[in-house]
């Protein structure tokens, strides 16, 4: 089980050194696009070309996507110092807010069975829907 903690924790500093690569990048050739994006790209990249494995980046991947939650907890925090920019007009920006997450998470979804049911369709195996029921 310590085993376990120890490979995550070393996945995890590898995730955080692409991160600080891609920040790198971002200020030392001065990049309109954020270094986190950068990062996420030549992580992207590396995965792709298959020059590391999903394998080596599971357990601290998992291990940050099950405790996602906590990482907003301190920008959620800020807003609340900020409240006074969302009375009026800014009453505006939390409805488009609001509605742009809706509209990409049905989006979202929709294209996840697009791709999985011709997948599957492809494969001949049953569709999601009829796994899903079973």
């Amino acid at each position: 089980m310590q085993i376990r903690y120890v490979k995550a924790i070393i996945q995890i500093f590898f995730l955080y050194c692409i991160y600080l690569l891609g920040n790198w990048i971002h200020t030392t050739f001065k990049l309109v696009i954020p270094g986190s994006i950068i990062g996420m790209l030549i992580l992207f990249i590396l995965l792709y070309m298959r020059l590391i494995k999903v394998e080596w980046l599971k357990i601290g991947g998992s291990l940050l996507l099950a405790h996602m939650t906590l990482l907003f907890i301190p920008a959620t925090v800020g807003i609340i110092d900020y409240l006074h920019l969302f009375s009026g007009p800014g009453f505006i920006t939390i409805i488009i807010v609001l509605l742009s997450t809706i509209i990409v998470m049905l989006s979202t979804v929709m294209i996840s069975e697009f791709i999985l049911n011709r997948k599957e369709n492809k494969d001949g195996e049953k569709n999601v829907e009829e796994r899903l029921r079973a």
